[in-house]
């Protein structure tokens, strides 16, 4: 599980990105280590992670365009 800081609600939109990113940021490096130790180039990883946050991103603008 990754032990995750609260998010500071009353921080600006710029300053939640950065600390989402650092948050974040440690997991993600742990996932290409581990994934490496499997026998997967770093650069596979990373683009394979990469799509499937680009899915996501996709997937959360259709939710909230049918929300209204």
């Amino acid at each position: 599980m990754i032990n995750l800081q609260s998010a500071d609600k009353h921080a600006a939109h710029d300053q939640r990105l950065l600390d989402c990113r650092a948050e974040v940021e440690p997991a993600l490096h742990r996932i290409i280590e581990d994934a490496q130790q499997q026998g997967w180039a770093p650069a596979e990883v990373a683009m394979a992670i990469a799509d499937a946050a680009d899915d996501f991103i996709l997937l959360l603008a259709t939710r909230k365009t049918t929300a209204h």
